[in-house]
């Protein structure tokens, strides 16, 4: 084999991982920006009253507060599903 058929693939796939990073960067950009629109619009105060408490908060307070917990659900479901699965 020459020197010429050892052609590196390393400078093709950093290539990609460069565009991959990009995109991500990009994306992260955009949604924290569409994050910080979102918050400035919805920065109303609003009483919540759940069972036996009531209290007032920032609209965009609830609305986080609630996608965490989801978020977190999702994810505790999740683990629970690939532990049983890996047992048995």
């Amino acid at each position: 084999m020459t020197d010429h058929d050892q052609t590196p693939s390393a400078p093709k796939q950093e290539r990609t991982l460069d565009m991959r990073w990009l995109l991500r960067m990009g994306a992260i950009v955009i949604l924290v920006g569409a994050f910080a629109a979102f918050a400035l619009q919805n920065s109303e105060t609003v009483e919540v009253e759940f069972l036996w408490w009531s209290f007032e908060t920032a609209r965009i307070i609830l609305l986080i507060g609630s996608a965490v917990v989801g978020i977190a659900v999702w994810e505790l479901g999740g683990f629970v599903l690939r532990r049983r699965r890996r047992e048995g």
